[in-house]
Parts: C-alpha cells; structure tokens; sequence
C-alpha cells in the first residue's frame, strides 16, 4: 500500500504531462495533417529533465509509468489484433511480414558490432524497426538482463524520429513508383514503425491504402509475441552463462512473461469473441495515454549529457535496420 501511495504524485505528474503531449500533438496535427504524440512526449519529458532534476518524491511513480503502465499499454496492443482480418491478406503477405521481422533481426544482430552497440540496446532499436516501434521497444525491455535506463530513452528517441520521416516518405514513394492501393498499403504497413504512423501515412496515401496498410501491420504486431519468446529464451540464455561464470546479478527473466502472455489472450478475445466497437476504440485511446504518460517518464532521462554520450551510432544503426525493413517492404509490393 505505500508503494501505491508513493508512485501516486509521479504519475499524476505524468499524466499531466502526457495530457499536455497531446494538445502539442493536436496543434502539430491540425497544421501538417501527422500525428507526431510519442516523439512529443519524449521531447516534453526531456525538456523537463534538463531543466531541473526530477524531484525524488516523483521517482517511484516515473518507474511505474516507464515500465508498468507500459508493458500494460503493449498487452492491450493485443485487443487491437483481429487475426482472422489479419490472415484474410493471404499467405503470400503474411510470409513477407515474417520474413520482414526475421531480415530485421538479423540485421541488427549483423550490424551492433560494425557501430559498437551493446547486445541489449541494438535489441530495442532492432525490435522497434522490426515490429511496431514503441510497442515492441518496451515488450523486448521487459524481458533483457542488464539493461540500462538511458539505452531504452534513446532507442525509443530513435524510433520516434525514423518513424516520423519515414510516414511522409513512404506515400511519396509509393506513388512515385506507381504502385496500385493494395501495392502501396502492403509497403507502408512493412515498412513504417508504429501503428499510429502508418495510419497517418496510409491516410496520406488515400482511402483505399489505408485499411490495407493498417491490416499488414497489425500482421507484423501478431509477430511480437513470437519475437518476445525467443528473446526470452536468449536472454535466460546469456543469464545462465553469467551465473555459471560467478555473476550472481544476473536474474533469469520468465520464457513467456506476463504482458506478452496478456497480449496474446487478448489477440485470442479480439478474434473469438464479437466486441462492440465502442469497447474496442476506448481501449484504444486508454492505450495512446498510456504510451505517452509512459513516453513522458521516459524522456526526463533523456539529459543533454545522455544525448551527448550516446552519440550518433544508434540514430546510424537504427538507420541501417530501417532500410533492411523498408528493402522487405519493396519486396512485398512487387510481389503482391
């Protein structure tokens, strides 16, 4: 009861923040016609980082909102999910969105050595290009061993900012090449990192895109439970080794941990059971708060000198594994 009690001002402050991210957004939204809420919320906790020290008194409700609200916020994600709409876009599309989460692993498995990123940080920026961006951030950080706080900030910063380029790019390019609605839907729901920004760009590229290119990566979403396991098992894994060797830090993270296990349940109700929409678009908004309350706590670690530490290398990795995924989703056009 008194941890309750003591994480109840941080998260009061962090939904007020989030509630200011998302008049930002509104504004931002209504002059470009692009959501940008979690790239906001980030940049709104940072700019309150570094202008004082977070207070102690707020610190245990940032830690719940950073992590609890938002591994919360990816097992609703689950919800979203229909897979019977999913598999209706046909085996050939459903193979290259496995393959897209599979070259988008690899790559950042090939490339974390060529720009020197720790194990553990090339994993979150690989997960968020590969699957769903803030989303499946947060899913693969619940379950790494020996992480650290400012990793997750900036791979999360990364996402944001390649994600928000990529949703203007992406409608560009698939008009230019002259690819028809189902082409085009099929790239951007490949190719671009959240959910929220492949609406936005499917709703650049026109009516008929977007559902389309909502369904494909909802197709992509599916994969993170899968992701999330393998992880699991890898890291427990790395955390054996490190016991055997005399590290008694290390602690073994569950196969299968609980928010990954939620996600699927609710993939399961989403698909079995008939929910009244209304019920569907509440979770929905419940979720965007989240994620941003969530974005919010996060940011404030985001300080001039983690920024000035981390340097360019993870924007350059995240770059790479981006054009691995968006290669995938050229591929998935031509194909279709």
């Amino acid at each position: 009861m008194n941890k309750t009690r003591a994480a109840v001002p941080g998260l009061l402050f962090c939904l007020i923040g989030a509630a200011v991210s998302f008049g930002v957004d509104a504004v931002i939204e209504r002059a470009t016609g692009i959501s940008v809420l979690l790239l906001v919320a980030i940049i709104l906790g940072s700019v309150v980082g570094n202008v004082r020290p977070v207070s102690p008194r707020l610190l245990p409700g940032f830690a719940v909102a950073s992590r609890t609200v938002l591994k919360v916020g990816v097992a609703l994600l689950g919800l979203g999910v229909p897979a019977a709409t999913v598999l209706a876009l046909g085996w050939p599309v459903l193979v290259v969105a496995v393959l897209t989460v599979t070259l988008g692993f690899a790559a950042t498995a090939l490339f974390a050595p060529v720009f020197g990123l720790r194990r553990q940080q090339a994993l979150l920026i690989g997960a968020g290009c590969s699957i769903c961006g803030a989303a499946a951030i947060g899913a693969v950080d619940g379950v790494l061993t020996k992480k650290k706080e400012h990793e997750f900030v900036t791979a999360i910063a990364v996402i944001a900012l390649l994600g928000t380029i990529l949703l203007a790019l992406a409608p560009v390019i698939g008009h230019l090449a002259g690819w028809d609605p189902r082409q085009e839907g099929i790239f951007i729901g490949i190719s671009v990192h959240e959910v929220s920004q492949v609406v936005a760009a499917g709703g650049i590229a026109g009516a008929a895109v977007l559902p389309i290119a909502v369904t494909v990566k909802l197709g992509r979403i599916l994969l993170l439970a899968p992701m999330m396991m393998i992880i699991a098992a890898l890291e427990r894994r790395h955390a054996a080794r490190a016991a055997a060797g005399g590290d008694t830090s290390v602690v073994l993270p569950p196969l299968v941990p609980a928010f990954v296990a939620a996600f699927i349940v609710l993939v399961a109700v989403r698909t079995l059971v008939p929910l009244p929409e209304g019920l569907i678009d509440g979770v929905g908004s419940l979720q965007h708060w989240m994620f941003a309350a969530a974005m919010f706590a996060q940011g404030t670690g985001m300080t001039a000198a983690t920024i000035r530490s981390a340097g360019a290398k993870p924007f350059l990795f995240g770059l790479a594994v981006t054009l691995i995924v968006i290669t995938a989703g050229v591929a998935g056009a031509l194909l279709a």
